[in-house]
């Protein structure tokens, strides 16, 4: 074989993956940055700041037959509430607007570029969750420490409840962007999301259900994150109001495990159909509905 005819070597696959988390984190960066320097993101640290109000006002007052503190499913219900907010709404949210504006269709003409900008999502998202977390939890450490886990334990488990909901969340709240065309769509399937929370038990035990609903609500993973945060926070005598009357922690958790199994292996597929449909004729028409929005 003379040198004219021998196979030039191909490129380097080892700074392809490396170039692409470089690109993620700097957008992740630069997401996380322009969303909590505006006034949107601010308001998230307000709503901290109220919560921890509400909790100093209510802090002497008792549900269960004064054996759980109201200002204890309040934070709980916050906690559990915050993940599904930023995980499902923010990312579907987002996904929406980043179709209509173009992101998407600049991220697939790139290469690598769409599997940058799923990793980018997974670098956001936990961080989202996270901000209006941070402030409630210290300051109700330091204000309530009743309310709060006592040992380092209790923290750590604190911690892995977290990451598996956010695990269990962020797929399907990518699966609610690409499955809706339009943001009226989309706000539908909001209005029913927070529908499911108010009877799913993620500010309260189901119990105080009928029974077939309570059956309905442990369908969903929202009740899974409610009980498994209360688990966590609460004291154990809570259990006595919770289906069985006890934590159920291991079933809690593996619930949640499969949830994110299942919905990682869904959304990429609609992702990447997504991806597939957006052209610029696609956009232009996105940019059209808004423009007739008035906006």
């Amino acid at each position: 074989m003379t040198a004219e005819t021998a196979p030039r070597p191909g490129p380097s696959r080892t700074p392809v993956p490396r170039a692409v988390l470089g690109a993620a984190l700097r957008q992740a960066r630069t997401t996380l940055v322009r969303k909590y320097t505006t006034a949107g993101g601010i308001s998230t640290l307000v709503l901290a700041a109220v919560l921890l109000v509400v909790l100093w006002v209510l802090r002497d007052r008792d549900l269960g037959g004064g054996a759980v503190a109201t200002s204890g499913y309040i934070l709980t219900g916050f906690l559990a509430f915050g993940i599904v907010a930023a995980a499902v709404m923010g990312v579907a949210g987002e996904l929406q607007t980043e179709r209509e504006d173009g992101t998407l269709l600049r991220a697939k003409a790139v290469p690598h570029g769409m599997t940058g900008h799923l990793l980018a999502k997974l670098v956001v998202t936990p961080v989202d969750a996270l901000v209006p977390v941070v402030p409630a939890v210290v300051g109700a450490a330091v204000l309530l420490p009743g309310v709060m886990p006592a040992d380092l334990g209790s923290w750590l488990m604190l911690a892995l409840v977290y990451l598996l909901a956010v695990a269990a969340m962020m797929p399907w709240g990518a699966i609610l962007g690409s499955a809706f065309r339009s943001m009226m769509g989309l706000a539908w399937a909001m209005i029913a999301m927070y529908a499911m929370a108010a009877v799913s038990g993620v500010f309260y035990p189901v119990t105080v259900f009928p029974t077939w609903l309570q059956w309905v609500a442990q369908v969903t993973p929202l009740y899974w994150i409610g009980l498994a945060v209360r688990a966590v926070v609460l004291p154990d005598a809570a259990a006595a109001v919770e289906i069985g009357g006890e934590w159920r922690t291991g079933l809690t958790l593996i619930v949640l495990l499969a949830w994110a199994v299942v919905g990682l292996a869904v959304a990429p597929v609609l992702l990447r159909r997504m991806a597939r449909r957006q052209s610029g004729s696609t956009v232009a028409e996105a940019r059209q509905r808004v423009l007739s929005r008035g906006y």
